[in-house]
């Protein structure tokens, strides 16, 4: 037989299969779900702080956007510009009216302002700096006279000493029309800080490792918090997907740069048309959860080990009782049947050992049941081998009495002894035990022919057969012990009235039923219950009386038939007893 692991074995390898593939399981998909949903909220939140971030922009814009607008049409600025461009030469007492004029509308706005006012000659005067190329000029009469946001990079400036203060700030320019005919005079320049793009954008929630960037509406780099893209041109296929929108007015898409996973979170400026653009790399956003889950799993590995010690005291709690049992079972091929006395620490295990110890008490009454029936069976055959040596002697005897009553002309008794040996001869002869049930009635008839030379008229037998039963097989000397049993217990004590003897036999579907009643004095009820009681041992000289007994009857039908058939007793209509039996119908 080959070795098979122990049920402590396969419960330990079982259960902790399931601990650790429901845990692994439980991880992944938490971990799953949870950086799913940490990277939509974190999204959703730095779109949110880009949409704030170009809102805060457009409200800077629009506040200087408005400032150009009151330079502009402020008399001043409109009296030298219309004398430049129809040739006048300025003063400078016209340039300190317009840096007075300039210095007024200004106002409450930082002062680190850099505003130029441009004639549309080839020169112009400023307050502060001078310009002299107009490459811009060109793309500012797209905008229609609206305001031309751009990055300080794209114009080159002559003094080197303010360009180089104003490095990578913003520059607004818009044109300056002529109150009346509309006619543009001159062109109005805002240089706005780099420290006025980085005040809005360090006051943003974003994470500052997350890189920034605001692009103009032509596609330039106009502020980033990495310096070194300052001026840059985007590329053109990437502008169209940063300025998508969706349902927020922005935009999320993904990205692989340098090798990285990347969010790009952007939103488009209805009023300036800049994009502002945050790079948000996803190792970054689930740092954090990535440590928190190194703790679960830590965390978890110390649960997988006191589940196993759990799994391991309860497994071998249930199956130390269940070793002990298998013990128990091998003991019984030694001849140990002892009965375990003990309290279980669950239901299905008392359950089986109290199956163990029904199966122990059931054992020993088999065993002392087959034990007595050997002995009886050992007894029979013996009783079997003495009843070998007398049937010749027997029917000798009876043949010489035969032949004398013949001789002596008393035919009677030479009828009675024919009918005596009969009756001996179906009694004794081996053979099998079934016959059809019409020779055990013939057997019936010779009993109760003897009766009758004793009893003689007294005696009133009364039988109805079906005769479809005729020939169903029977066990041998089924009916006479029960007749005997009529005479020698209940009508021998009658006196002075007939003896009726009934019998009815029938078949009822796969049963056959038989029914013998007398007119006897019967028996109390606990004579029936003593009567049935199988306790004497067989000996010879009860086997060679002429009935076996009731007793002896009802032990053989249980033998043959089954425990569940049997006589049964009560109290008959005639005023006798009544006794009834129930047996299948063999074929």
């Amino acid at each position: 037989m080959s070795k098979r692991s122990s049920i402590l074995a396969q419960m330990i390898a079982g259960f902790g299969m399931i601990l650790v593939v429901v845990v692994t399981a439980i991880s992944y998909f938490s971990y799953r779900y949870s950086s799913n949903v940490l990277l939509d909220k974190s999204t959703k939140y730095i779109l949110e702080s880009v949409i704030q971030m170009s809102g805060k922009l457009d409200g800077m814009l629009g506040e200087y956007d408005r400032l150009a607008l009151r330079i502009a049409y402020n008399p001043i600025t409109q009296m030298n510009l219309k004398n430049m461009s129809e040739g006048a030469p300025l003063t400078v007492f016209s340039v300190s009216e317009m840096q007075k004029a300039i210095t007024h509308e200004q106002g409450y706005l930082p002062n680190d302002l850099v505003v130029m006012v441009l004639d549309n000659g080839a020169d112009s005067q400023t307050n502060r700096l001078q310009a002299d190329e107009k490459n811009w000029l060109s793309q500012l009469e797209t905008e229609g006279g609206s305001m031309m946001w751009t990055s300080n990079d794209r114009i080159p400036l002559t003094n080197q000493t303010v360009q180089t203060q104003m490095e990578h700030g913003v520059v607004g320019i818009r044109p300056v029309w002529d109150y009346y005919s509309t006619k543009t005079i001159g062109y109005i320049a805002l240089v706005i800080p780099v420290a006025a793009t980085e005040r809005i954008i360090g006051s943003s929630s974003v994470k500052p490792s997350n890189k920034i960037q605001v692009i103009d509406q032509f596609g330039y780099v106009a502020y980033s918090t990495d310096r070194k893209e300052f001026g840059n041109k985007i590329e053109s296929a990437f502008l169209p997907d940063i300025r998508q929108r969706d349902s927020s007015g922005g935009n999320i898409i993904q990205r692989q740069i340098d090798g990285k996973s990347v969010y790009i979170s952007s939103y488009t400026s209805p009023y300036s048309q800049w994009t502002v653009v945050t790079y948000m790399n996803i190792a970054e956003v689930v740092e954090d959860l990535n440590k928190m889950q190194s703790s679960i799993l830590f965390i978890g590995a110390l649960g997988i080990a006191a589940s196993f010690c759990l799994i391991y005291f309860f497994s071998w709690s249930l199956c130390l009782p269940i070793r002990n049992l298998a013990f128990r079972l091998t003991g019984i091929k030694r001849g140990k049947l002892t009965p375990y006395v003990g309290r279980m620490n669950n239901r299905e295990v008392a359950v089986l050992y109290e199956s163990f110890n029904e199966m122990i008490r059931d054992l020993e009454e088999t065993i002392t049941k087959l034990s007595y029936k050997q002995v009886r069976e050992n007894q029979a055959r013996l009783i079997a081998l003495k009843a070998q040596f007398r049937p010749h002697f027997l029917y000798n005897s009876l043949n010489i009495i035969y032949f004398y009553a013949m001789n002596e002309k008393q035919h009677n008794v030479a009828k009675m002894i024919i009918t005596l040996s009969e009756l001996l001869r179906y009694s004794i002869q081996p053979g099998n035990e079934f016959v059809a049930l019409k020779e055990d009635l013939a057997q019936l008839d010779r009993f109760v022919e003897l009766q009758r030379y004793r009893y003689e008229e007294k005696l009133h037998m009364e039988m109805k057969v079906q005769d479809e039963v005729l020939n169903v097989p029977v066990m041998k000397l089924l009916l006479q012990p029960i007749v005997e049993n009529a005479f020698t217990h209940g009508l021998e004590s009658v006196k002075g009235r007939p003896w009726i003897i009934q019998i009815h036999i029938a078949r009822e579907g796969s049963m056959l039923h038989f029914v013998i009643e007398d007119n006897g004095s019967g028996m109390s009820k606990e004579q029936m219950e003593q009567a049935l009681e199988f306790r004497v041992p067989l000996e010879v000289d009860n086997t060679m009386h002429s009935g076996v007994g009731l007793p002896n009857l009802q032990h053989r039908i249980k033998l043959i038939y089954g425990e569940t058939y049997g006589l049964q007793l009560c109290r008959s209509h005639l005023g006798g007893l009544k006794v009834e039996l129930l047996i299948p119908v063999f074929a």
